[in-house]
């Protein structure tokens, strides 16, 4: 898969994402919009054929969700810097907000912890 594969897969995923993080037509809500892609990213990694890709194209599926995290969260946005902000006070602060149950949050930090390993 190369990544215009993965936009045409995934773009109508995040075009309902984007639908329920969406607040008065243009307004993002961004902690949620955040939430929702590392929770698709994290269910990539744990079960990539169940996502409808092979393990091999997980490193397009991650450079597609950064490309969509960025349009949203701003220049720089990445899944490795959302995730630290997860671990952040304010990402704290964001996932009581958001009512995140302590299972998911848990899954988050996890990934979080898991993933800002590797890229040290």
């Amino acid at each position: 898969m190369d990544i215009e594969e993965a936009r045409e897969k995934f773009s109508p995923g995040i075009e309902e994402i984007l639908g329920h993080c969406t607040i008065e037509d243009k307004f993002v809500d961004k902690d949620m919009f955040r939430v929702y892609v590392l929770t698709v990213w994290g269910n990539a990694v744990l079960d990539p054929e169940r996502t409808g890709i092979a393990e091999a194209d997980l490193s397009v599926l991650h450079d597609y969700l950064n490309e969509e995290l960025s349009k949203i969260i701003g220049p720089g946005a990445s899944i490795a810097r959302e995730y630290e902000f997860i671990l952040s006070k304010p990402g704290e602060d964001s996932l009581a907000r958001l009512s995140i149950s302590a299972e998911h949050r848990h899954f988050l930090t996890h990934f979080a912890h898991l993933v800002l390993t590797q890229a040290r």
